[in-house]
C-alpha cells in the first residue's frame, strides 16, 4: 500500500468536481484526507498509476490533476487530524 497526494488544478472545475466524486467514491472514508479543496490525500494502490486508473483517467481525457507518492517523510504544523491519517497511512503499508 501507498499514501499519495492528488492536486487538482485551479481552473478546471467540471474535472475537479468528477474527481472529488471519485475520490470520495473510490477511496473510503479512512482512505482519503481532504486538505483543502484542491489537495487530497489517498492511501490503497501501490503505484502512482493505480491511483490515476482507480479515479478514471484511463477513461476520460478531460481529468486534470497530478499524483504524488509520499516517502514516508513528513513534518509540519496541522491539524491532529492530519497527522493521525498521516501515521494511520503509514502503519498500513
Amino acid at each position: 500500500m501507498g499514501a499519495f497526494v492528488v492536486m487538482l488544478h485551479d481552473d478546471e472545475p467540471e474535472s475537479n468536481a468528477k474527481l472529488r466524486a471519485g475520490i470520495e467514491e473510490k477511496f473510503s472514508g479512512s482512505e482519503h484526507f481532504k486538505f483543502s479543496d484542491h489537495v487530497y490525500l489517498v492511501t490503497g494502490p501501490r503505484l502512482v498509476t493505480d491511483v490515476l486508473s482507480t479515479l478514471g483517467f484511463d477513461d476520460d481525457e478531460n481529468l486534470y490533476a497530478a499524483v504524488f507518492r509520499l516517502n514516508g517523510s513528513f513534518s509540519g504544523r496541522s491539524w491532529t487530524k492530519l497527522w493521525d491519517w498521516m501515521k494511520s497511512a503509514e502503519d498500513s503499508r
